[in-house]
């Protein structure tokens, strides 16, 4: 499907998308383990899916601790590549769709590695689509830092039913998009005014390797370089809670390492990324309790 840009967004096929990994980076080798979808045309959902996935590896116990998704529960469950005909027929639809997501950057570098792991290439199967970001549109709307999912929701007067479940995440994706888009007339203005509400296009794959892929929380904390509350599991599974400053990532055996100032031992500390359950800014933690 050719997609006009002065084409008004009730009359574009809209896809929500969101998924849950086994970890924080897809260029370590993590998996999808949960991928949800919401399908919106002429302004109204269409169809929803949603689908537990094998990994076929390990989930790290800081994902399983902030979602809930166990080993236990993967187990048996299809592959990406088994399930990837249903999910199609939802963001693929029988015209394509515009994909819309929070981050979606750090999603479809998730996508474009199991499309490839399947044999296939998603900008193949998906075609040219527009892609649109809602922390994007958000961070020209209130600036960069505290833009996540729950918080952003929150602030714009959305109680998500449930948090960091695929389709879920998707669905609370869908109304924080019709709040952003409201001001600039909502399903009726063009689909070149939602891109330039982001700042401007994107389409499925980066255009530079400058773009993170990281999680939203992760990257906003090491770019804004302030003191965060970090929720960790220690070595006996038991989750701590510590402020932090973080400084930088580092590769280590495999392993994807976060560098921060620790304010409990006042000194730097090393910790596992896979056992970090969130990362939350302090007037948050205060907002949030």
């Amino acid at each position: 499907m050719l997609f006009s840009m002065v084409q008004k967004l009730g009359g574009v096929p809209l896809v929500f998308v969101d998924t849950e990994t086994t970890g924080a980076s897809a260029e370590f080798g993590h998996r999808v383990i949960e991928v949800g979808c919401v399908r919106v045309e002429g302004g109204k959902i269409t169809a929803e899916y949603q689908q537990l996935i094998d990994p076929q590896r390990r989930i790290g116990p800081g994902v399983s601790a902030l979602t809930g998704i166990t080993q236990e529960m993967v187990a048996g469950r299809p592959t990406f590549s088994q399930q990837l005909p249903a999910m199609l027929e939802v963001m693929r639809g029988g015209d394509g769709a515009v994909v819309v997501g929070h981050n979606i950057r750090f999603d479809l570098s998730f996508l474009h590695r199991e499309f490839r792991r399947a044999g296939m290439e998603m900008t193949s199967i998906l075609g040219d689509v527009p892609v649109l970001d809602t922390v994007r549109i958000a961070r020209r709307r209130f600036g960069r830092g505290g833009n996540g999912l729950q918080t952003l929701s929150r602030r714009l007067g959305i109680e998500p039913s449930v948090a960091h479940r695929a389709l879920a995440d998707a669905q609370t994706t869908h109304q924080v998009f019709n709040h952003l888009l409201a001001p600039a007339g909502g399903m009726e203005c063009c689909l070149c005014d939602a891109i330039q509400q982001q700042g401007g296009p994107m389409g499925l794959m980066p255009r530079t390797q400058r773009e993170s892929l990281l999680p939203l929380e992760l990257e906003e904390a090491l770019e804004l370089r302030k003191s965060v509350q970090m929720e960790y599991l220690d070595a006996d599974g038991r989750r701590t809670q510590r402020m932090i400053q973080p400084l930088r990532l580092r590769r280590s055996n495999g392993e994807l390492l976060l560098v921060a100032h620790c304010h409990l031992r006042e000194a730097q500390r090393t910790f596992k990324v896979e056992r970090i359950v969130r990362l939350i800014r302090t007037e948050e933690s205060i907002q949030n309790p």
